[in-house]
């Protein structure tokens, strides 16, 4: 693999073992590309798009956490999840290849998973998240894609850089972030219904070289978390940067709102951070590296991340309850809905591509 190739998985992976283990020994975090790859094809995409046939294996019926969708190298692995009803969810991801990459977005319409198609050459993708009813994406090469009549619209960014997270309160008030967490500078864009345009950082640790995820509750309340414990918070008029205690990666963020936020990461060990609208807290955990959170209307976190890492955390604790997920695959992305399904994601992407991926579902 070139050294091109090895940069960017650096990053994509966000890794918390020795890359060079996982590069040296190839591992896939113990499964085998067989065992993600079916023959049997499931269908879908709902009224959002042309579904495509997928190589995929689409499971149910068991109690708790169990497969949803596994998907082989043709696809690579998934990085987010998002959805605005239970019957409209999507999965995003891509695979890496030498010398660049290559996107994919999935979509459960209720009973299966369907390949939604992209514009030709779209880059591998990160993130994905609702505003004000449109649907955005963001990715590698500063990939920034709005949903639009049932066909997705790339719109220039004006980075090349790696974008990770995206959040709105409204449809002219959009932000994302990113960064490629090795030596470009942290990226903050805002969107206002027409163009990205860079947005002013406040001073931040000169070594943090990305911010991760973005989360917030309204226009005035916007959370973002990344590379050395970097924590920004934004007010409606000016963004300001909190100590965090710590300089553990924070890798996402999510909130139940009134100002207050937990936020996930940490490399070998796992991270949790709580902002309470004027401080942060937090603890190191004995669980490996955490790297997605999505947090229900009563406070519960789900959280997730490294060897099928699944747990949940309850209001105002540093002490998760793991749960059994069904994969030693590494997680990335979760979310949910009240009253279920809860959806996690991820894939081998804590070794050298290619990549497979995951969907693990709790009804």
């Amino acid at each position: 693999m070139s050294t091109a190739g090895i940069r960017p998985l650096l990053v994509a992976a966000l890794v918390s073992a020795p890359v060079a283990l996982a590069l040296a020994c190839g591992d896939s975090g113990g499964e085998s590309e067989g065992t993600a790859v079916s023959t049997s094809t499931s269908t879908g995409g709902g009224s959002s798009g042309t579904a495509g046939e997928t190589s995929g294996t689409t499971t149910g019926g068991a109690a708790g956490w169990h497969d949803s969708l596994k998907v082989g190298v043709e696809h690579g692995a998934f990085l987010s999840v998002w959805g605005p009803s239970p019957t409209e969810v999507y999965a995003v991801g891509g695979q890496l290849e030498d010398g660049g990459s290559r996107g994919m977005i999935f979509q459960w319409d209720g009973a299966a998973w369907g390949e939604l198609d992209l514009p030709e050459g779209t880059p591998s993708l990160n993130w994905v998240t609702g505003v004000d009813g449109d649907l955005w994406v963001v990715g590698y090469e500063g990939a920034a894609l709005r949903r639009e009549g049932g066909a997705w619209v790339a719109y220039p960014s004006g980075t090349t850089s790696l974008l990770w997270g995206i959040w709105g309160s409204a449809a002219d008030d959009v932000w994302t972030v990113g960064g490629d967490g090795v030596d470009d500078d942290p990226v903050l864009l805002h969107w206002d219904g027409a163009a990205w345009s860079s947005a002013t950082l406040p001073a931040i640790d000169p070594e943090s070289h990305a911010l991760f995820k973005i989360w917030g509750s309204a226009a005035d309340d916007v959370t973002v978390v990344g590379d050395r414990g970097v924590a920004l918070h934004y007010d409606g008029a000016n963004w300001s940067s909190h100590d965090t205690g710590s300089i553990s990666d924070l890798i996402s963020v999510w909130g139940p709102g009134d100002k207050s936020a937990v936020a996930v990461g940490g490399r070998a060990n796992g991270r949790i951070a709580r902002w309470d609208g004027a401080a942060w807290s937090g603890e190191i955990l004995t669980l490996p590296g955490l790297n997605g959170v999505w947090v229900d209307g009563a406070g519960v976190a789900t959280i997730v991340g490294w060897q099928g890492t699944i747990a949940t955390l309850e209001p105002g604790s540093f002490a998760p309850t793991t749960e059994e997920s069904g994969t030693i695959l590494l997680l990335h992305g979760v979310h949910g809905f009240e009253g279920g399904p809860t959806f996690a994601v991820g894939g081998s992407i804590n070794a050298a591509p290619p990549f497979v991926g995951v969907i693990v579902v709790r009804d």
